[in-house]
């Protein structure tokens, strides 16, 4: 995710105009094409060239492309904002360990040593959960990454397993099943740890859903194919009116042709936000901030930093 005020004049020249270098190339060559075709045919001369029919297809394409990208960016949204609820729910998740297994409410336990082995199990099986949906959302096979909070059976059980991350929800709930008694208090306690992991399903499935949901491919073709056709039909507006275009024109072309592309190509960056680029959900950096949170509270001191952004860019 592009933080701060990163995108200046520098990233905004690179991402803009060294990646839009064929379009601009293009509508530079349609306006060659036109120049010369207005010399030696009559072609440009009729009505539907005309400013008013060009301009009324620029408003189309832009309500068009002004629905695609509220669209993107409600599923980038709906991205970020499920990764925040990932963290809280982080949190509630661990305080409710650290407060309920105790040897005084869960006698089985035994003693105050052993209680805080469970905790620190369970909570690094927590770290190891959210790292590996992060990798499953990335398509990112690097499972070597989840070997600082995992035995190393337990790193060894999940290979064969396609959801990762629902299985170290199940090893959670196994754990959490045979350690609590059948008494009214101990189920109750049960029952409150249940229902947080129950949260943390929703927030996966919701993560799944936006990850495995294709953003409409008709939708993408006729966007992308309306905003070339307005990039060609500028040009023969201007030249429509006139039969010449001046070195002011050709650069009032590229900047309304540009405009259209650029809107349409940042509504097609954020449509995806699990895919490791600029605008992606900054996973990484989120990760490593429950990380932080959770090995605190079990009273730990040698923590890892925070995930800084490298060129303006969280990750």
């Amino acid at each position: 995710m592009i933080v701060g005020r990163a995108t200046g004049f520098r990233r905004a020249l690179k991402r803009f105009i060294f990646r839009n270098w064929a379009p601009i190339l293009v509508v530079l060559l349609s306006v060659q094409v036109l120049v010369v075709a207005s010399r030696y045919t009559d072609v440009l001369k009729t009505d539907v060239f005309s400013a008013t029919a060009v301009g009324l297809l620029a408003t189309v394409v832009g309500i068009f492309i002004v629905f695609r990208f509220n669209e993107a960016y409600q599923r980038w949204w709906e991205a970020r904002i499920l990764w925040g609820g990932l963290v809280n729910e982080s949190r509630n998740f661990a305080r409710e360990l650290m407060t309920f297994i105790t040897p005084e409410r869960v006698p089985k336990v035994g003693s105050a040593d052993a209680a805080r082995r469970v905790q620190r199990e369970l909570v690094y099986r927590h770290l190891a959960y959210c790292n590996a949906l992060r990798l499953t959302l990335r398509k990112q096979q690097s499972w070597e990454e989840l070997a600082p909070f995992l035995k190393p059976e337990e790193l060894a059980d999940l290979e064969p397993y396609v959801n990762k991350p629902t299985r170290l929800s199940f090893l959670q709930g196994q754990q959490l099943a045979r350690l609590f008694g059948p008494t009214v208090a101990e189920s109750l306690l049960l029952t409150r740890l249940d229902a947080t992991m129950n949260r943390l399903l929703d927030i996966q499935g919701g993560c799944e859903r936006i990850k495995n949901t294709a953003f409409p491919d008709e939708v993408r073709f006729i966007s992308k194919a309306m905003v070339w056709l307005s990039a060609v039909a500028v040009p023969i507006a201007f030249l429509s009116a006139d039969n010449e275009i001046h070195a002011l024109e050709v650069l009032a072309v590229i900047v309304i042709s540009l405009s259209f592309m650029v809107v349409e190509q940042l509504g097609a960056s954020l449509k995806n936000p699990f895919e490791s680029l600029d605008n992606d959900t900054p996973m990484t950096a989120l990760c490593r901030t429950i990380e932080i949170d959770l090995r605190q509270q079990l009273g730990e001191t040698k923590l890892p930093p925070p995930i800084e952004p490298v060129d303006g860019v969280l990750l």
